[in-house]
């Protein structure tokens, strides 16, 4: 556990590994959906599924470097990548201002999975931040 807390069991950095896993999993399902169905999916024109794979690995670091940086303490920086992680992952709701006639039930299910695992991580580590404000990090400096 990264924060003391006595007599209590609160926020913990095994918690927080586990929705990023299942974060970078949510978008794994609808990063590869995207791309093997591309022409299914409401996009601009200049976009590509090159453009949409090479997203993936530019949004994906920022997640596990923040994980990275909060294991070793260093709670704002860590903070600071894991929301600029959710923001772009909650990119994936600009799909709905490409106008379409049809988005089939998959693809709004890999869509609002995502974008949902991305709010939940970020409500998550917003509350993680308010508890270790209140009490003291293990190894302060």
């Amino acid at each position: 556990m990264l924060i003391e807390q006595p007599n209590r069991k609160y926020w913990t950095y095994t918690s927080l590994k586990w929705l990023v896993w299942f974060n970078i999993f949510t978008t794994i399902l609808h990063y590869v959906d995207n791309i093997l169905f591309f022409e299914h999916y409401p996009e601009p024109t200049w976009l590509n599924p090159t453009l949409v794979d090479a997203f993936w690995f530019v949004m994906t670091p920022f997640a596990l470097l923040a994980l990275w940086l909060i294991k070793h303490q260093r709670l704002y920086w860590g903070v600071v990548s894991m929301v600029l992680y959710c923001l772009m992952s909650l990119l994936v709701l600009g799909h709905y201002l490409i106008p379409s006639e049809h988005i089939s039930l998959k693809i709004h299910a890999f869509i609002w999975l995502e974008a949902l695992a991305a709010i939940g991580l970020l409500v998550y580590v917003v509350r993680y931040l308010q508890v270790a404000r209140s009490f003291t990090l293990k190894n302060e400096v």
